[in-house]
């Protein structure tokens, strides 16, 4: 059985590598959001707005509707 002292930074170090990259991923998301402007000089309103203007979050019928376009 392991004393307190190494209990205590196992369980610590686990808490580091689980949950430090849903932070940092959550940091990056927040500044790619403030930081996101577009040709006409303003920000994205609506998640309408943002689904026209960025790839990234299309649905899979957005995408199919964008591929039947070529």
């Amino acid at each position: 059985m392991l004393g307190t002292g190494p209990l205590i930074a196992v369980y610590v170090v686990s808490l580091y590598v689980f949950l430090a990259p849903v932070v940092l991923f959550g940091i990056f998301v927040l500044f790619d959001v403030l930081s996101r402007t577009y040709p006409d000089g303003g920000k994205a309103k609506t998640f309408q707005n943002l689904r026209e203007k960025d790839p990234a979050v299309w649905t899979a019928g957005d995408i199919t509707a964008f591929l039947d376009q070529a």
